[in-house]
């Protein structure tokens, strides 16, 4: 889609007139007693499914006694039957008196203890996109800022600790799973409060699940999610909640905790939840809360610091999450950002464009240490980013053609030249869980006789005049590739283009801004999308993009909007795969499945995977401070844990200092601490400029790399992940 004047002109009128125009009001509304009937029709519901499905395995078991796999659903399903409830409301008397209480305080602490609270960061909403709603669940909600102001924000009953991949406390202070390794017990921190001043009940995590269970969500994905993954929840008084995972699972308590949606911010969820919560703010766990004075429409959106945050003096929390506030502006134009940056405007800026870091950043504000640089290796699974095809529009359902299109399609070329030899060839979809990911699937090449060898098969073997083949019909090889619109992108999306002639296929891009290209592909209206998931650890996820279940409507040919599954693959007998990968009761179970998985995609040609770096670059303005280790282990950005800070004192050194002159001496600090050794490996570690004179105390590059094995990259890119 091209940006017309008319666009241009909606874009600068837009802002103004929603400034002026009055929010609709809404009537009053209590979801009280619809939410208690709702439960109890969902129990009923759901004993009525385990009966039927009681006397369906029965029926198997009887046609074949010895069926292994049917015996062990049947005694799952009589565990079940034991609390056939979804929803349950306990006493805090009814708990189990045998249980193991877990702490998790045996963990390193995080951030610095240098770091002081105060001060605020200036920064830019990621994709150049104002997101179209502050709601975390319901239409457009899952946008690319919404990890900014919820997933980095919010707190779970437990989370992951980001060097150790251990679970330690969130919301909950203790944790008990049962003996049958699915069901864990959370016991609520005293002090946990909302930003509001409410307390956390177990209340709130019963409204998550009815939220995520309401027919009101225009998804599914939740609905289905919730019901297949949990037996239920249940509440034991207002202090404790009991998860039951559907399997069996490694890291239980971490796959059960939940995210409260607290009950009194939620009366109102109904039939308009997505119209009436759109912009309306919402009470947090975390750190950081959205007043209404923080949302300036088509311009800003700021996160201010929860006075009195009841986690700030916590073991893992108490030196991160250090400045007052965060103000994210939107500026449609990464030259723009960029400027901004060099100007002091903007405090911290990705610098995985390699023309910027070698180029463009041979400024003053560096050569005199106002702006410092660093190169950080992480241990972070690497985003799946590539080229994704659309199987439901021909004849890209054909899979000699999706493999000439592989070979056709010139990765090693842009890794060489757009991105100067800093990045590596992606292979899987799932890069970087340690043995969970396979090392025998390696993408497919630069072929351009292996290219017209599929095509060939495929029935596509004259050149017209134009270079492209065509088969007997005359219809040619030519293809849209959807994409966020970006100066780092842009050109890599032209050198696709052009190499891909040589195998005799033609691109034509479609650059889109990131909401414009997110909803094209949700809807499914794509040939090929180039896109990217940030995939969370400890386990990869298949289920999402490539489950049947997301692939086509009840009609079988309709493409499912509003899924992940961009491909819209469906394969039953690889259904089971995913099925089997997704609920698996152990790790082996986790990387056999995965390996399966890989292999499967790979022969299928699911994708054309692009690129991966080991590190990420930033450049930010001397008064932002990190600790010694510069950020952690598992992070796939510079802002995800919220271990900087900013020092006042250094800004107004550094602001002095650029009025007379002064230079501290550039600055660029390497941190290899984590990178992952690797045989295959051959890209070097970026050397520490020479000139470089770091203040004393300042964070220095690690002596040695740290093998141990085991961001997202694409978000500074454009590049429009999921």
């Amino acid at each position: 889609m091209i940006r017309n004047l008319a666009v241009i002109l909606v874009a600068v009128v837009l802002p103004l007139l929603t400034a002026c125009r009055k929010e609709r009001e809404f009537p009053p509304y209590d979801n009280t007693a619809e939410r208690e009937a709702f439960y109890q029709r969902y129990n009923a519901e759901t004993r009525e499914k385990l009966a039927e499905r009681k006397k369906e395995l029965e029926e198997k078991l009887a046609a074949d006694p010895d069926n292994a796999e049917t015996r062990r659903d049947r005694d799952d399903l009589e565990r079940r039957l034991q609390r056939p409830d979804y929803f349950e409301e306990l006493q805090e008397s009814d708990l189990p008196q045998d249980l193991t209480w877990e702490t998790g305080m045996d963990q390193p602490e995080l951030g610095s203890e240098k770091a002081v609270k105060g001060g605020t960061l200036h920064t830019y909403i990621q994709g150049n996109a104002y997101p179209p709603t502050l709601r975390i669940v319901g239409k457009e909600a899952n946008n690319s800022f919404r990890a900014f102001h919820w997933d980095y924000v919010e707190m779970a009953l437990v989370g992951i600790h980001p060097n150790t991949g251990a679970i330690i406390p969130g919301l909950a202070d203790r944790w008990a799973v049962a003996g049958d390794g699915q069901t864990v017990y959370y016991h609520i921190d005293d002090a946990a409060t909302w930003s509001d001043g409410r307390e956390v009940t177990s209340g709130d995590f019963m409204m998550a699940y009815y939220v995520s269970l309401s027919p009101y969500l225009t998804e599914p994905f939740y609905r289905t999610y919730y019901s297949e993954q949990f037996w239920g929840i249940a509440t034991y008084g207002k202090d404790y909640v009991c998860i039951r995972n559907a399997f069996p699972k490694p890291m239980a308590a971490y796959f059960a905790a939940a995210t409260p949606y607290q009950e009194e911010y939620y009366r109102e969820f109904g039939p308009d939840f997505e119209e009436r919560y759109n912009w309306r703010p919402r009470p947090t766990t975390g750190a950081y809360a959205i007043h209404e004075e923080d949302i300036v429409k088509g311009r800003s959106i700021s996160l201010s610091r929860v006075k009195d945050w009841w986690a700030k003096d916590r073991k893992y929390y108490k030196n991160r999450f250090n400045v007052d506030r965060i103000e994210y502006r939107l500026v449609r134009d990464e030259e723009k950002i960029f400027q901004m940056f060099l100007r002091g405007d903007i405090d911290i800026y990705w610098l995985n464009d390699a023309k910027k870091w070698y180029e463009r950043t041979e400024v003053e504000p560096v050569f005199k240490g106002y702006i410092e640089r660093a190169t950080f290796y992480n241990d972070y699974p690497r985003p799946s980013r590539g080229l994704y095809y659309n199987f439901a529009r021909p004849p890209l359902d054909n899979l000699d053609v999706r493999t000439g299109l592989c070979y056709a399609t010139n990765w090693g070329k842009v890794i060489d030249l757009d991105l100067r030899g800093d990045a590596e060839r992606l292979n899987l979809l799932s890069e970087g869980f340690g043995e969970i990911s396979p090392t025998d699937v390696q993408a497919r090449p630069f072929s351009v006789p292996k290219a017209l060898e599929a095509f060939a098969r495929a029935g596509y073997t004259r050149r017209g005049n134009d270079g492209i083949l065509k088969n007997d019909k005359g219809d040619r090889l030519s293809f849209t590739i959807t994409y966020v619109k970006h100066p780092v992108l842009d050109p890599m999306m032209l050198r696709l283009k052009e190499e891909a002639k040589k195998a005799g296929v033609e691109y034509k891009l479609e650059g889109l801004d990131g909401t414009a290209a997110f909803q094209k592909t949700a809807r499914k209206e794509h040939e090929i999308a180039f896109a990217g998931w940030a995939i969370t650890p400890p386990f990869p996820d298949y289920f999402q993009q490539f489950h049947s279940s997301n692939a086509f409507m009840d009609d079988g040919k309709t493409p499912r909007p509003m899924t992940n599954n961009l491909s819209s693959f469906a394969d039953k007998d690889v259904d089971k795969i995913l099925e089997d990968n997704r609920n698996a009761r152990s790790l082996e179970t986790v990387i056999r499945t995965s390996h399966e998985l890989e292999r499967i995609f790979h022969d299928r040609a699911v994708w054309s995977p692009a690129y991966q770096r080991p590190f990420y670059r930033v450049g930010y303005w001397r008064w932002v401070r990190w600790p010694d280790d510069f950020n952690v282990k598992i992070a796939d950005e510079p802002e995800i844990a919220q271990v900087f800070w900013i020092d006042e004192e250094v800004k107004k050194e550094t602001l002095e200092a650029m009025r007379t002159g002064k230079s501290f001496g550039e600055v660029n600090r390497v941190y290899d601490q984590y990178r992952i050794s690797s045989e295959s490996e051959e890209t070097e570690a970026p050397p520490v400029e020479e000139g470089a004179t770091p203040e004393e105390g300042d964070p220095q590059p690690a002596a040695e790399p740290d093998p141990m094995p085991t961001e997202d990259e694409s978000k500074e890119e454009g590049g429009g992940d999921e």
